[in-house]
């Protein structure tokens, strides 16, 4: 607080309160030094843990540390997997040791700033800072490793450099936005998780029908000209496409890779039903299931099809869209809460918004009320002209649907001349709406 201000308090018999002022001084200022000794040999006092102090504080630090963090996931997505000793992945992993060099950099300072773990605030207290410390030390141990016999016995000390993927996540912590949605993200996984054991309940449900409509139903031969295991056997000739002498091939009773012949197969085939990829292909072979250890043979039950439908408006269709409510759900509470820590609640915060964004309804109407500009306008507005414009539309819809491929010359006229008419009646229209409300001029 300024002295003067202080003064004029003080003169009117108002006190100032010290705390608060200490308060201010605390948000405004820079971050202060935890009261505590830091790994019980640096004070608060101690030059080393001071500059270290003023060094993570510095106001473009975290900057430095971004900018860092994205050359280092550049750095990493620019490698070699297939060459791993070319020339590029020698220069990429010069800069590795860099870009390690500093992060082990930045660990020590917040380490001798902060202190390890005993007491509040300190490094190892924060889990993004373990998540930092633990890709800093495998990339060390990685690196102390490499080259080594030890190193290139010891798979897991080779594998240690993978961890590296884990750096971007580094980012989180220091946008707030992205910290926020992890903080939905993490929130959401504990409701998840109910639905979860519902959508395994649902997909056993299911296993359990597709077993019993489709067991033992999916075998097939090689030779399509084959039904029965007993009868696949020897060889046949397949014909090529271009002309060419046939191919010799064996026949061999066979089981589609998707099946339904116990639970946890259907299990697994019905997940890859959800995900959308390659579920026409089990799609064909359910319509193509005759009987049990019996060959397949087109479209033998298309009724089949029916399951899949079913199947699809209970998981692809309802399920995820609950997953989608629930994070909704959990980013509005989580709006709540900040709501709830300030001096206003959520009605007020919406009065508010309301306030600020209310915009006065306006409607165009012509000032004289006895010309033909009016009784137009009156006309376009009107309830019963806005009824025939939407029957026109329905109407001109369906005459689109009428077109089909064997269609006679006549049919093809008619629906033509109509849907002249149609454009007609909409010319009309926006001639009408023209002359009523007139066209603005930019």
């Amino acid at each position: 607080m300024k002295p003067a201000l202080r003064m004029f308090l003080v003169d009117d018999g108002i006190e100032a309160d010290e705390d608060e002022t200490k308060d201010d001084d605390d948000i405004t200022g820079p971050k202060p030094m935890l009261p505590y000794s830091s790994m019980f040999v640096l004070s608060p006092t101690n030059l080393i843990r001071r500059a270290a102090h003023y060094v993570v504080n510095l106001r473009y630090f975290d900057l430095f540390i971004m900018i860092i963090i994205s050359l280092s996931s550049i750095a990493l997505a620019a490698e070699d997997p297939v060459v791993e000793d070319s020339d590029k992945n020698r220069i990429l992993n010069y800069l590795d040791y860099a870009f390690t060099g500093v992060f082990t950099v930045e660990m020590i300072l917040k380490v001798v700033d902060q202190g390890v773990v005993l007491h509040p605030g300190s490094y190892c207290r924060d889990p993004w800072n373990i998540l930092d410390a633990v890709v800093v030390v495998c990339a060390l141990v990685a690196f102390a490793f490499a080259g080594s016999s030890t190193g290139q016995n010891l798979s897991t000390i080779k594998s240690m450099r993978v961890l590296r993927v884990l750096r971007p996540l580094k980012t989180i912590k220091r946008v707030p936005k992205l910290k926020a949605v992890f903080d939905c993200v993490v929130t959401s996984l504990k409701n998840v998780f109910n639905i979860l054991i519902v959508y395994v309940l649902f997909q056993f449900i299911f296993a359990v029908i597709a077993v019993q409509l489709f067991n033992g139903k999916f075998f097939h031969c090689t030779d399509e000209s084959k039904f029965t295991e007993d009868e696949c056997n020897g060889y046949y000739f397949l014909f090529p496409g271009d002309g060419g002498p046939p191919d010799v091939n064996k026949r061999e009773w066979q089981k589609q890779p998707f099946h339904y012949d116990d639970v946890m197969s259907a299990m697994l085939t019905l997940f890859t039903v959800s995900t959308g990829e390659g579920w026409p292909s089990v799609l064909k072979n359910s319509m193509d299931a005759t009987y049990p250890n019996y060959g397949p043979l087109p479209l033998f039950r298309i009724e089949m099809s029916i399951f899949y439908v079913v199947f699809f408006i209970v998981f692809p269709f309802f399920f995820v869209n609950i997953f989608v409510a629930l994070i909704i759900i959990t980013f509005q509470e989580q709006g709540e809460k900040e709501l709830e820590e300030g001096e206003i609640d959520k009605n007020q915060k919406s009065c508010i918004d309301f306030a600020l964004q209310a915009k006065p309804l306006q409607r165009y109407m012509p000032k004289n009320k006895s010309g033909a500009k009016y009784k137009i306008w009156s006309l376009v507005v009107s309830t019963v002209f806005e009824y025939i414009i939407m029957v026109l539309i329905m109407l001109n819809t369906i005459l689109l649907m009428m077109k089909n491929h064997k269609a006679t010359i006549l049919y093809l006229d008619i629906l033509s001349y109509m849907n002249v008419a149609f454009t007609a009646f909409f010319l009309i229209e926006c001639i009408l709406k023209l002359v009523a409300f007139g066209c603005k001029v930019w």
